[in-house]
């Protein structure tokens, strides 16, 4: 079996929906017939309806935009949504309905007030994209009622409203909109003050330390550097002068005791070692203990005084030297001062960028929010502007440009819609019901889907048989009209039951070919004696017939011959094959009917005589036909398939449901090709031209002619 082509979606394609159009056009023409009538009856008993209009235009402000720019931006399409719904609000259709009077509004008095009003706001309509691309912003207002009075009237206090309702809207939202930005600019002032607050605390809090301060600190720290390098070198040239002055008062001293000296000596390191270390050093600290020690020794009397024992000079150089200690405290004094110093301002100088990052963090948020009061202070005084501005109605206007006039003809019915919405609805209807019947019955109506969804060759394309167009004279009694092949060899039929000659010819050790079908009723019997006849008459070959349709035979019946002994029999080896072979009125063609019913027909066509019968017909015919059972209610066929050279596989247009025939050809993968048969005439004109090869033009047959005991045929 061939390859399955691809299809279209679920297998449809246009030239199938043409198709589908083609059979069904009676039921399309209904359809349309009666959409058509449907629309005229509404027409004449649909009550008319009258539709008023009125024409607003959208006048620009009077004032440039580039001097006073308005604060309602919303385009008029939008707008004109928003004014709509407040058109149609409850206080304003109370009112509506009281200017209009609600007995005009219903004569019939049937609707309540709340009704009545939803009545009204359904029925108006305002057109905006149709006119608001013109050159000149414009729109339409429209009411529809069943007086053209009304109507009018109503339409024109529905202008009234939208005009009033914009003036009140665009002052709404002006005065809102100034509202709006005094309260933002006060709460910016408010924030501003508070920035302001934080920064001057800031400033506060870290006076000396501030980014703009650092030249000024790096300046006195380095000023501070060199009094104290100053300080530290003065004080080194007081202890040493004070160490001189010691050796001096020493030398000066020559009979003072050991005690004395040693005190002067310890009294000047003492003073070299506080100026390299500080009074809390350890060095400091013990040489400052073994000054104190002898101090007390020599005053216990352990040595003799030095003052005791000093000269006058010795004693000028004592007070030189008591001297040059305090100056030598002063100095220690004033370094301490100054490092403390140093190190504050040491402190500042690692601050700064910390300090800096948050001045910058303050400083940043402020020039913002200052930035967006000055702005918003600009936005405000235009505001004020636009508000002044819609105050004294300069502004945008909304103006009757066309007012409101009766109708004079309804604007409802129009026979022009609802005509051409019958139509619609009735061909809606009528495709409906053919999907649906299509759906139900799932069958082959066209070769060409045949072909795209079997992947398989369509050997013959049968039309159906209409006796009352096929027979210029009777035919012969002798065999079933049908058999066309002999009865008509110029119709049609016969000619396309041709088309499986050169297939014939073409397979030169073909002698034994299988016919069978999906289902009962496919017309297998009937193809398989027109293909015979062909190859029998046309070809002029001896061919035999066999009706292996155990079950239900109908070959005999065809061809007007007697039940009789047949295959059973040979099966059965009750007779032999020439015994039971019949010779039929067509030229060339034995029959081999079934014979008496078998109990159990698949025992006897799986024994080994089948086998031999078959070997022996193809050896004493040209062709041996076999009219095998249907394929899906017994395995038959699925036997029998094993001898035939050839299966040909027949299927019945509008017929035969889909997924059978797929089903069984997945299983009859060796199908050399599909007989189409009984096509209807409208498919058949598609594909075979109506000339002077065809002998008649097909119309819809009157009917198709089915025996009472040949269903199958």
């Amino acid at each position: 079996m061939q390859s399955q082509p691809p299809s279209l979606g679920p297998g449809f394609e246009v030239e199938d929906v043409i198709e589908i159009a083609e059979r069904r056009k009676w039921w399309l023409a209904g359809g349309a017939l009666g959409g058509l009538l449907l629309g005229f009856a509404l027409y004449l008993l649909l009550p008319p309806v009258y539709t008023a209009r009125t024409t607003i235009l959208v006048e620009p402000q009077e004032v440039p935009q580039d001097f006073v720019r308005s604060t309602v931006t919303l385009e008029v399409e939008e707008r004109l949504h928003t004014l709509r719904e407040r058109v149609t609000s409850y206080a304003n259709l109370n009112e509506l309905v009281d200017r209009v009077g609600a007995e005009r509004l219903d004569p019939s008095g049937r609707l309540s007030r709340e009704a009545l009003m939803g009545r009204i706001s359904r029925r108006l309509e305002v057109d905006i994209a149709r006119n608001l691309s013109r050159r000149a912003n414009v729109f339409e207002l429209s009411f529809t009622a069943d007086d053209p009075q009304v109507a009018a009237d109503t339409v024109r206090e529905i202008a009234s409203l939208f005009v009033a309702e914009n003036v009140k809207d665009r002052s709404r939202q002006a005065t809102a909109t100034a509202q709006f930005l005094d309260r933002e600019l006060e709460r910016l002032r408010r924030e501003v003050g508070e920035r302001e607050t934080e920064i001057r605390q800031f400033k506060e809090e870290r006076m000396g330390a501030l980014p703009g301060e650092l030249d000024t600190n790096l300046r006195s720290l380095d000023r501070l550097n060199f009094e104290l390098t100053a300080n530290l070198e003065g004080q080194e040239a007081v202890a040493q002068r004070i160490a001189l002055l010691r050796r001096q008062l020493a030398s000066d001293a020559a009979g003072g005791g050991q005690l004395a000296r040693t005190l002067e000596e310890l009294r000047s390191r003492l003073i070299e070692t506080r100026i390299v270390y500080t009074d809390e050093h350890p060095n400091v600290k013990r040489l400052q203990t073994e000054v104190t020690r002898l101090e007390r020794e020599i005053a216990a009397g352990g040595d003799a005084s030095p003052g005791a024992a000093l000269t006058p000079a010795g004693r000028a150089l004592q007070a030189d030297i008591q001297q040059a200690q305090l100056t030598l405290g002063t100095r220690q004094r004033e370094e301490v001062r100054l490092r403390e110093a140093i190190q504050k301002l040491q402190k500042r100088v690692e601050s700064t960028p910390q300090v800096e990052s948050q001045f910058t963090d303050l400083t940043r948020d402020y020039d913002r929010l200052l930035e967006s009061y000055h702005g918003l202070l600009a936005k405000k005084l235009e505001a004020s502007l636009a508000l002044n501005l819609e105050q004294a109605q300069k502004g945008e206007r909304f103006k009757v440009l066309r007012p409101a006039r009766p109708p004079k003809s309804p604007s409802w019915p129009d026979i022009r819609l609802l005509l051409a919405g019958g139509l619609a609805a009735g061909l809606g209807v009528v495709g409906f019901l053919i999907g649906l019947t299509e759906f139900r019955n799932p069958a082959f109506r066209s070769v060409k889907r045949l072909t795209r969804t079997l992947g398989l060759p369509v050997v013959a394309s049968i039309p159906r048989i209409d006796d009352e167009r096929i027979f210029d004279t009777p035919p012969p009694d002798g065999v079933d009209r049908r058999l066309v092949v002999f009865t008509a060899p110029e119709s049609a039929p016969a000619e396309q039951y041709r088309g499986f000659v050169p297939l014939f010819l073409e397979r030169k050790d073909t002698r034994v070919i299988l016919v069978t079908s999906a289902a009962r009723g496919d017309g297998k019997t009937l193809t398989c004696l027109n293909l015979a006849s062909s190859v029998a008459c046309d070809l002029n070959r001896r061919v035999l017939v066999i009706d292996a349709d155990l079950r239900r035979p109908s070959t005999h019946r065809l061809l007007r011959k007697p039940r009789g002994r047949g295959l059973s029999d040979v099966l059965r080896h009750a007779a032999s094959l020439e015994e039971c072979v019949l010779q039929t009125d067509i030229p060339n063609l034995s029959l081999l009917p079934a014979g008496p019913s078998a109990r159990n027909p698949l025992a006897l066509l799986t024994d080994e005589s089948f086998f031999k019968l078959v070997d022996q017909a193809r050896r004493s015919y040209d062709a041996v036909f076999i009219d095998a059972p249907p394929l899906l209610p017994v395995v038959d066929a699925r036997i029998l398939k094993q001898m035939a050279d050839m299966i040909l596989f027949v299927v019945r247009a509008d017929a035969t449901p889909r997924d059978a025939v797929v089903r069984v050809l997945h299983e009859l993968k060796d199908a050399a090709g599909v007989i189409f048969n009984q096509v209807s005439a409208g498919s058949y004109r598609r594909y075979y031209y109506d000339d002077a090869y065809s002998r008649y033009a097909y119309g819809e047959p009157a009917s198709d002619y089915e025996g009472p005991e040949d269903s199958d045929a």
